[in-house]
């Protein structure tokens, strides 16, 4: 029998990337990506829902010990504070989960050239 995950929080973190969002729940490495913040998050509020609500309806506890890579964890702790929020989640007993989110703003490179021509 796998072990349950202990899912106390969710950590979300938002980023803003030319005219859209991605939204990454860093506890379970999901994105989703949206024309604002509040699409992106709802998109990945229902993709981290699923992938709980699958994962102890099947009882198959493995895919929710998948966190995200070190330097998203990094960028989270200089990001800028959001409110946060409360996800409920159906399983047996429903289960609400507090989310954590944050924003960072991403600045992209420009790699500019001057033809001679």
């Amino acid at each position: 029998m796998n072990p349950l995950p202990r899912l106390d929080a969710l950590h979300y973190l938002f980023t803003k990337k030319q005219e859209s969002f991605v939204a990454h729940c860093l506890d379970l490495d999901l994105v989703a990506v949206g024309k604002d913040r509040a699409v992106a998050e709802q998109r990945l509020n229902a993709i981290v829902r699923a992938q709980i609500s699958a994962a102890y309806s099947a009882g198959n506890y493995t895919v929710l010990f998948f966190h995200a890579p070190p330097e998203f964890w990094q960028a989270m702790q200089h990001a800028q504070n959001l409110p946060s929020s409360l996800l409920t989640v159906e399983t047996e007993p429903p289960m609400v989960l507090p989310v954590k989110n944050k924003m960072m703003q991403v600045d992209l490179p420009v790699f500019r050239a001057l033809s001679a021509a």
